[in-house]
């Protein structure tokens, strides 16, 4: 092989590793070149975004508006054709449930209410609710059971939640001093107060 053949032998190989660098990132400035521990520490941040979203987590800077919104998401649907078909906003609805069971549909109180609205069981009865541990019955029978009081009260909220409560008979002369009663009325209408800030909803009626 002549000089010249092999100087051209050489040059191509040279011109070749100079490709390959280029190709795989070797000969960068540091400030151009990102190092493998760099680009592994992205890789992991990305996978532990992506399983975050996978387990239900929210987002970094993206935090639920109201710590109450995050349990009801599962009867949603449900609480808003109940809020529809009796016409209470779905908002306090939402509040009553948080307070009788924290969307627990197998809660049962020590007096024997049952479900989401704690329902007793000859309530239930009077309501068609043939399962109170179903949710779309439970949820049903409790609001019509709230629509009623309102109208028994003249749309009073605070008389009809302490029947709710309390039951009928000792709100005839008024909210009785009754001390779980009045922290169910004042808790309710705080959660109320809170969910409201989050929904388009017509105001209470």
């Amino acid at each position: 092989m002549s000089e010249g053949s092999v100087f051209e032998s050489i040059s191509r190989v040279v011109i070749r590793i100079d490709e390959i660098k280029k190709r795989f990132g070797y000969g960068k400035s540091p400030e151009q070149e990102v190092s493998f521990e760099s680009r592994l520490e992205q890789v992991n941040a990305k996978e532990d975004a992506a399983l975050s979203l996978q387990e239900g987590a929210q987002p970094a800077g993206d935090a639920p508006e109201s710590e109450l919104q995050a349990h009801h998401a599962l009867y949603d649907e449900i609480i808003e054709a109940a809020s529809e078909k009796f016409r209470i906003p779905a908002s306090l609805i939402k509040a009553v449930i948080q307070q009788e069971s924290s969307f627990d549909r197998n809660a049962v109180s020590n007096k024997g209410a049952i479900g989401l609205m704690q329902l007793m069981p000859k309530t239930a009865d009077v309501l068609g609710v043939s399962d109170p541990y179903d949710a779309e019955e439970n949820i049903m029978g409790g609001t019509r059971y709230l629509r009623e009081l309102i109208n028994l009260y003249g749309g009073n909220l605070n008389r009809a939640l302490a029947a709710y409560n309390a039951g009928p008979e000792r709100v005839k002369m008024g909210i009785p001093d009754i001390r779980e009663t009045k922290d169910f009325i004042a808790t309710v209408l705080s959660n109320y107060d809170e969910l409201s800030q989050y929904s388009n909803e017509e105001g209470f009626e």
